[in-house]
């Protein structure tokens, strides 16, 4: 028989061990040499956090008690700013735009009175531009605004944010410095415009818990603890370096012969 061929009786292959065919063992002229250990190094689970929150539930604070355990940019008013800042115009005129989305017949209106809602179409062309760079840098906590419906959800820890709005009214009275009645009333007003834009802007509703990984209550478990468990979902997410031979995880001694030409 020729020798060269690929038959039965070829003789320069080698055959694999419990195999009928002939085939080639695909690693068999490394040596031992090369077995050496390589870092493998997976990705992150979490790149990002994303909050959405019920208005006086504590998203801001909690975000940079985060930001700070993980020492990761935190954005929130921050995000104001910039916005302000690209489009040239007081950052309380932004304020008045942010989470607002607008309305069927503020779209068709648009043509004929652009100068109006011009600002507010600018206001969400930029805001879609700069959480998409956050994004992709990374180490960031975005505080609502629709994050978690943008950024990529296989890498993004999105979190909702709850508490009764007898102590959401509370907090938000003593940050404003109003009456109580008067911080229910505007909690309420403040959850229905952001449920609004996110309705509008992303065709989902904020309120369904099956569009978050955690739903925590800030003030059943306190803004500490609520803290603690966003970090740690982070950490536990975080890649861990592990050793492994090359070419596989198992060694090949039942292959040995194979290894020298």
């Amino acid at each position: 028989m020729a020798s060269g061929g690929f038959g039965a009786n070829a003789e320069d292959p080698k055959r694999l061990p419990g195999h009928s065919g002939w085939s080639f063992w695909p690693f068999a002229r490394r040596s031992r040499a090369s077995e050496s250990a390589i870092p493998v190094i997976p990705a992150a689970r979490f790149r990002n956090v994303a909050i959405s929150r019920e208005a006086g539930s504590g998203g801001g604070a909690l975000a940079r008690m985060v930001g700070t355990r993980l020492n990761w940019k935190v954005y929130d008013h921050e995000l104001l700013e910039a916005i302000a800042q690209r489009m040239q115009r007081p950052a309380d005129e932004v304020k008045a735009l942010d989470e607002l989305a607008p309305s069927v017949v503020q779209d068709w209106l648009l043509p004929h009175l652009e100068e109006r809602y011009a600002p507010q179409e600018a206001y969400l062309d930029h805001l879609a531009k700069l959480v998409e760079a956050i994004g992709r840098a990374g180490d960031s906590i975005v505080v609502g605004r629709g994050a978690g419906f943008m950024l990529p959800r296989s890498e993004t820890l999105s979190i909702r944010l709850v508490a009764p709005l007898k102590a959401r009214a509370a907090r938000m009275a003593e940050r404003m410095g109003v009456s109580p009645r008067t911080a229910r009333r505007a909690a309420r007003d403040l959850d229905r415009r952001r449920t609004h834009f996110a309705r509008v802007m992303y065709h989902v509703d904020e309120t369904d818990a099956h569009n978050y990984d955690l739903m925590i209550d800030t003030n059943s478990l306190g803004l500490a603890m609520a803290a603690e468990l966003i970090v740690r979902a982070v950490e536990f997410g975080r890649p861990t370096v592990r050793a492994l031979p090359f070419p596989f995880n198992a060694r090949h001694d039942e292959h040995s012969d194979y290894d020298a030409e």
